[in-house]
C-alpha cells in the first residue's frame, strides 16, 4: 500500500528527521523503532542513500533538536505516569509514534489532538505500515487557530477533572501569539497537577548573530514550502504570561541543560518549557 502525501510539509520534515536519527546518530537520543516504517519503504530507501547530506552539521543539528524535544516530552510523561497520571495528550501529534510502540503505558488514555486532515493522513500511514491502532488511543480533531481544545478532547473522553500530561512540539511557532496563549489557557484549566511540555521560538532580539542567521534560514526554508513562523517570545515575558493564566510552576529547560542531559549540542533558537498547573 503506497504511503499518502502529508497535508503539511512541517509534519513530514519532523517525521523524516525522526527516522534519519535512527540511521545516522549514535548513541540514539530517541529510540523509535517505528519511525522508518511510518515513512514507507520508498522514503526509507531515499534516506539510506542520503548519507553524505545527512552528515552535514546543519542536518545533524536539526535531528538533534527534534530528538531532544521528543525525548524530553516522553521523559516528562514517564515521570507523570510514575506519579499516577493516566492521561497523556499529544497536541499536534503528526506522525508521533509513542502510542504505537510496545509497552507504551497501556493502562493510560492517550489523546492525539491534530487537524482532521493530519489525523487522516497519519491513520493512512499507519495502515500502510501495518501498524495497529491501540485501544487506548483517541483522536481528537482540533484546530489550534479556531477550536475549543478542551471541548474537542472531552468529546473523545478526556476528563479535565483528572490530571493530564501534555506535550506540544513543533507547533507554537506556526501560530499567532494569541492562538498560542489560548491553547495554554485551556491546559491551565485542567486539574491541578496537569502539565505541558512545549517548545517555542525565542524572540530574535535575544538571539546571537549566528542564531539569528539560523532562524532566518529556517524561516526562509519553511516559507518556500508554504509554512510560516508567526510567533516568538522572550522567555521571561512568556513565563509571566503562563503564571498569569494559572500555571504555578514554570521550568525553563535551556540548551545547556538539555545538552548535558542528552549529550547533544543545541542552539538557543527554539527553547523548551515545562509548565505545571
Amino acid at each position: 500500500m503506497p504511503h499518502p502525501a502529508p497535508p503539511k510539509p512541517s509534519a513530514w520534515i519532523t517525521a523524516t528527521l525522526r527516522a534519519a536519527h535512527q540511521l545516522y546518530d549514535q548513541p540514539l537520543i530517541l529510540r523509535d523503532p517505528l519511525a522508518l516504517r511510518l515513512l514507507g519503504a520508498e522514503r526509507e530507501a531515499e534516506l539510506r542513500a542520503d548519507a553524505q547530506r545527512q552528515q552535514h552539521p546543519l542536518a545533524a543539528a536539526m535531528r538533534a533538536t527534534m530528538a531532544v524535544r521528543a525525548r524530553l516530552a516522553e521523559d516528562s510523561w514517564h515521570e507523570a505516569h510514575a506519579n499516577g497520571v493516566r492521561q497523556y495528550v499529544i497536541l499536534g501529534a503528526g506522525l508521533d509514534s509513542y502510542a504505537y510502540r510496545a509497552g507504551s503505558a497501556s493502562d493510560a488514555h492517550i489523546y492525539e489532538a491534530d487537524l482532521p486532515a493530519m489525523q487522516q493522513w497519519k491513520r493512512d500511514c499507519l495502515r500502510a505500515a501495518d501498524i495497529k491502532e491501540p485501544a487506548n488511543v483517541r483522536y481528537a480533531a482540533t484546530d489550534f487557530t479556531a477550536s475549543a481544545l478542551l471541548e474537542d478532547l472531552q468529546q473523545q473522553g478526556f476528563d479535565a477533572a483528572r490530571p493530564a500530561c501534555c506535550s506540544w512540539l513543533g507547533v507554537s511557532m506556526y501560530l499567532k501569539p494569541d492562538e498560542v496563549m489560548r491553547t495554554l489557557r485551556e491546559i491551565a484549566d485542567c486539574a491541578p497537577g496537569s502539565s505541558i511540555v512545549f517548545d517555542y521560538c525565542v524572540h530574535r532580539k535575544q538571539l546571537s548573530d549566528n542564531e539569528r542567521t539560523g532562524l532566518d534560514f529556517v524561516a526562509a526554508s519553511l516559507a518556500g514550502q508554504g509554512e510560516h513562523l508567526h510567533s516568538s517570545f522572550e522567555p521571561q515575558l512568556l513565563e509571566h504570561m503562563l503564571r498569569h493564566h494559572g500555571f504555578r510552576q514554570i521550568e525553563h529547560i535551556g540548551p545547556e541543560e538539555l545538552s548535558a542531559r542528552y549529550g547533544a549540542k543545541l542552539s538557543g533558537i527554539f527553547r523548551m518549557i515545562r509548565a505545571t498547573v
